[in-house]
């Protein structure tokens, strides 16, 4: 009973341990020199907020999901300098897509949080997990 139970949780502890390995190695693989800033479980609320740390600059953002479906309606993209840009981006978005490449105005800007608006598509599904990517 204890050696099953011992191999039981060496397993567990092996897929814990690849599942972010994958992330990382899609996340590198797909990039284009996108790096992921912030990533946020979404709870199927219509809207979501997403704090994005630290005081770097980026020209250009993207949201990517993972997990489930969702139709995004809205990016509203928050600068620490209180300033915001209100982005539409009303599209279908499937597990493993992501928006367009979203330009941010003005020179290389420094983002503190990005809000969401959107509908989850599947209801009981696993709850979506969107990515923050910048460049």
């Amino acid at each position: 009973m204890t050696r099953t139970l011992m191999l039981g949780a060496a397993v567990l502890a092996a897929v814990a341990a690849a599942a972010p390995a994958d992330a990382q190695r899609w996340n590198n693989h797909h990039s284009n020199n996108w790096r992921t800033i912030a990533v946020e479980t979404v709870d199927g609320r219509d809207t979501d907020s997403i704090r994005v740390p630290g005081t770097a600059r980026y020209r250009q953002m993207r949201v990517c999901v993972f997990g489930g479906p969702i139709q995004m309606r809205d990016v509203d993209v928050r600068f620490r300098n209180g300033g915001h840009q209100d982005i539409g981006t009303r599209s279908l978005m499937r597990a493993g897509t992501c928006t367009r490449n979203l330009d941010l105005r003005g020179a290389a800007r420094d983002v503190s949080e990005v809000r969401l608006k959107y509908a989850p598509l599947a209801r009981g599904w696993a709850r979506p997990v969107v990515r923050v990517q910048v460049r």
